[in-house]
């Protein structure tokens, strides 16, 4: 057991200088590509296909102009071409011990098959990015993201185990009940989405209680963009009276690889567990380097089971080698995940997020816990109208005056702001779905 003062869980790995570390990547990545080619039917025929072949790979270069990118449709495509688990396994089905999967909510769930020795490489990891956040053995970690076949919480759940902190499986929903296991067991640590985590706040309000009085000292908070958004994070610090801490990337790259250290100054992003980049949106074959926003692209370089190799979520966000007061040499996103591509609202030519939208609703005096962003076509013009909780104690015109005005400001665009009693939206322990595109054409 490290001591709890001891602020690396490797540190000779998490300290490594850049440059010795990019070589260690290079050499995984050879590996790895080798690997799938003679043992993976899916990338063997993908690479086939491109007239690529790992013998041209001779650096971190050439992996990025000529190793085509994999998109989830090319998965869940195989998954139904070889079900279930698609010709992308990998190792025998008698290695595997779990079976994760998406959420599934648009039809069949994407399968995730994890052999005995990733998810042991999965627990590793996620211990040293939880104790560089300041998860300790004498935390109690409670548990609020659903612990199903969304692979959300088991992560942590592992990582948490491994280091030897007390487990308490709460699971989603069942608010209040939330609420009295944090009182009762004096939980130090809540792990969950930032929404559901807002309502859990809101719910223990309404009923009196104040959370930053007890004994929570830390929170890990993934799924949703909400953490990097300051105005989200700072109602998470003050009303549970904690340290908020952004993790997140994709499902199908678990372990979660992307994750703040105790500094707060954005997600370090664990570049030995999956070597990220930062490529052009229109071009997954242009490398952005750091300093300027793009579409993200993971590789696993420990995984065996269903390895994702260039895999292309859909994500933007832009990454820093600015050093990080903690010590570590990883760098960062210090944005965060800031959203996804298709996401991405366009109206009148202005360009924003549903994140974007959330930060400057959070800023407002009297902003309530949940909003909708309705996209709507009035003759010839889009037009966006927004329904937003107003705090119960407000005033729902000065409420509605004060929002129309920052939202215009911060977003160069007018929209119209429709106040909502607390409560009229439905809460969730799963990611928030927002926006409602009634638009009769194409989204944008």
């Amino acid at each position: 057991m490290r001591p709890s003062s001891e602020p690396f869980w490797d540190r000779q790995r998490e300290t490594l200088p850049a440059e010795q570390r990019l070589v260690l990547i290079f050499d995984r990545i050879k590996h790895q590509l080798n690997y799938a080619y003679a043992q993976i039917p899916f990338y063997r025929q993908l690479y086939d296909a491109k007239g690529v072949h790992p013998d041209d790979i001779r650096d971190l270069s050439d992996f990025t102009t000529k190793v085509p990118v994999v998109t989830k449709a090319m998965l869940q495509q195989s998954q139904r071409d070889h079900p279930p688990f698609g010709n992308y396994l990998g190792v025998d089905f008698s290695e595997v011990k779990r079976i994760q999967g998406t959420s599934g909510t648009t039809g069949h769930p994407t399968l995730f098959a994890i052999s005995g020795e990733d998810w042991e490489h999965i627990s590793e990891a996620q211990a040293m990015q939880c104790w560089a956040a300041g998860l300790r053995p004498s935390d109690i970690v409670q548990i609020v993201f659903p612990l199903s076949l969304y692979v959300g919480g088991w992560g942590l759940l592992e990582a948490a185990e491994r280091i030897g902190a007390k487990v308490l499986p709460m699971a989603g929903g069942n608010t209040e009940r939330q609420i009295a296991m944090l009182q009762q067991v004096g939980t130090t640590v809540i792990c969950g989405t930032p929404s559901f985590c807002l309502h859990i706040l809101e719910t223990a309000r309404a009923k009196g209680i104040e959370m930053a009085s007890g004994s929570l000292r830390l929170g890990f908070f993934g799924g949703e963009p909400g953490a990097a958004i300051p105005s989200v994070r700072q109602k998470l610090e003050a009303g549970f009276g904690i340290r908020a801490i952004d993790f997140g990337n994709v499902a199908e790259l678990h372990p979660c690889s992307n994750m703040e250290c105790y500094q707060g100054s954005g997600m370090h992003v664990y570049q030995d567990v999956d070597y990220t980049e930062v490529v052009n949106p229109h071009d997954p074959h242009q490398a952005l380097g750091y300093n300027r926003k793009g579409a993200v692209v993971y590789t696993h370089l420990w995984r065996k089971s269903q390895p994702m190799i260039r895999y292309l979520p859909g994500d933007e966000t832009l990454i820093t080698d600015e050093p990080c007061d903690c010590g570590r040499t990883y760098p960062r996103m210090p944005q965060g995940i800031i959203g996804r591509l298709d996401d991405m609202i366009i109206v009148r030519g202005v360009k924003f997020y549903p994140g974007d939208v959330e930060r400057l609703l959070r800023e407002i005096d009297g902003m309530g816990t949940e909003f909708r962003i309705i996209l709507e076509r009035r003759g010839e013009l889009d037009e966006v109208r927004i329904e937003a909780e107003y705090d119960s104690v407000g005033n729902a015109e000065r409420f509605q005056s004060a929002a129309e005005e920052h939202l215009k400001g911060g977003l160069g665009l007018r929209v119209v702001l429709v106040p909502m009693t607390s409560g009229t939206f439905p809460r969730t322990q799963f990611k928030a779905r927002r926006v409602i595109d009634r638009r009769p054409t194409s989204r944008q």
